[in-house]
């Protein structure tokens, strides 16, 4: 019986990895232990390395549905309607992440079968006013609205924060600050921010979060979509008691420094005002 032929489609799928396994080119023998590479060489070398080893304070969701809503919502041929669509399945996965990383207490309730069950609730559903929810305007309030539709109890604070896209390092440009009073006094303040790319937006957050208005490292929890590597590790430097909840860690930046595989901008695709061609994340 002859063999079945091969299907192409098949053959040509790539290997797939965990997420923190990194393909670089190495040039320089000395880059990866072991390896080595004549002069004038290169060659692909997977780098391994968990978020934990990167930021000592990450949480990446586990979730099976996410591969199938990640594919929609990076399809560059997803339309707004169902980019907002996908992306608002996936945050609310993360918010619901997000919220049990919060402060807890113990709660026993009893149950219609007449037995007693010792549990837990989150902090932002007994007080959630006590929790402060800040957007960096404006790709964050598309997560903000995930958080308000669950929790609109919950305070809210707004940063207009942007990267200087004409710029080589892209870094941030701080332009408003709206926060509520007594911030450095709630139980919880949730930094919402889709994407962490080389994390100079969420890094100016934070530094005017705990400098300027005195919240506690260690009472902000930093929730995104998608990060890579470059972002975990410079909040890991500056920030390593601050929590990260993410949905996925991609591989890492390109030249441009935008997120890859990525999925373009985040804000002009959930807001549909995409005017960017795929040359400008190139």
């Amino acid at each position: 019986m002859p063999d079945n032929p091969k299907d192409p489609e098949k053959e040509a799928m790539p290997k797939c990895r965990p997420v923190w396994e990194r393909e670089v080119l190495i040039k320089d023998a000395n880059v990866v232990h072991g390896g080595g590479c004549k002069p004038g060489e290169e060659r692909i070398a997977v780098i391994k390395k968990a978020p934990k080893a990167v930021h000592p304070n990450v949480v990446v969701m586990k979730n099976g549905g996410l591969v199938n809503l990640f594919t929609k919502i990076r399809d560059e041929n997803t339309g707004a309607a169902e980019f907002v669509q996908y992306s608002k399945r996936i945050m609310r996965l993360l918010v619901e992440e997000t919220a049990a990383g919060l402060p807890c207490k113990p709660l026993a309730v009893n149950t219609p079968t007449n037995v007693r069950y010792k549990g837990q609730v989150s902090i932002i559903d007994i007080n959630p006013e006590k929790v402060c929810l800040v957007s960096i305007i404006r790709a964050g309030d598309a997560l903000l609205e995930s958080f308000r539709e669950l929790f609109p109890g919950a305070t809210v604070g707004k940063m207009w924060i942007q990267r200087n896209e004409s710029s080589s390092t892209k870094e941030a440009v701080h332009s408003c600050t709206k926060l509520p009073p007594a911030i450095n006094e709630m139980e919880a303040v949730v930094l919402c921010d889709p994407m962490l790319a080389t994390g100079g937006s969420s890094m100016a957050a934070l530094h005017t979060l705990i400098d300027d208005y005195g919240v506690k490292p260690e009472r902000i929890v930093f929730s995104n979509v998608i990060s890579c590597p470059e972002g975990l590790d410079a909040l890991a430097k500056d920030f390593p008691d601050v929590k990260i909840v993410t949905a996925w860690v991609d591989e890492g930046l390109n030249q441009e420094k935008f997120i890859l595989p990525g999925l373009g901008d985040y804000g002009d695709r959930f807001f549909n005002t995409v005017a960017t061609k795929r040359s400008d994340y190139l």
